[in-house]
């Protein structure tokens, strides 16, 4: 790094704009994981796996896996979403998959749909795009294999 000779000598010739956040659209998209980590669930002994996936065009989504949880059912579905995703990614061992730091780089596909509405702490009702399902990078899912298929501009055949 070179000393600071002042603002009129930044030189920002090497240096890329940011591109901005751009949160994944609902529908199928073939993603990345490019981070996760082990984070506490508030103040409690509960666990959740936090993964960044990114898309091609460098569009974004998180999703939290609960990986402990003292709500039995919560846990099971974190761990059972959690296992797709390996699967689904071709994870070396998705039984056991060890270090964390082993799903970098895993690429699938999924399914990116509507979550529930929330009130953030203005009362605000919000509601975000989340993952709905993940799948091998071959699939596609009935939901949008069904669209596809789908004219409602047809004659009412009555």
């Amino acid at each position: 790094m070179a000393d600071w000779n002042g603002f009129p000598n930044l030189d920002l010739s090497g240096v890329e704009e940011d591109k901005g956040f751009r949160r994944l659209d609902p529908g199928e998209h073939v993603v990345k994981c490019t981070e996760a980590k082990i984070e506490p669930v508030g103040d409690t002994n509960n666990r959740k796996l936090v993964a960044d996936f990114t898309a091609e065009d460098g569009a974004t989504i998180r999703h939290n896996f609960n990986v402990y949880h003292s709500n039995e059912q919560a846990m099971e579905i974190g761990l059972r979403q959690l296992k797709t995703f390996l699967v689904s990614a071709n994870h070396p061992s998705p039984d056991k998959p060890g270090e964390v730091e082993s799903m970098k780089g895993l690429k699938c596909k999924v399914y990116v749909g509507m979550g529930k509405p929330w009130r953030d702490r203005n009362g605000v009702e919000r509601q975000n795009t989340e993952v709905k399902r993940f799948m091998p990078i071959e699939e596609s899912t009935p939901q949008s294999a069904s669209a596809e298929k789908k004219d409602f501009d047809d004659a009412i055949p009555f």
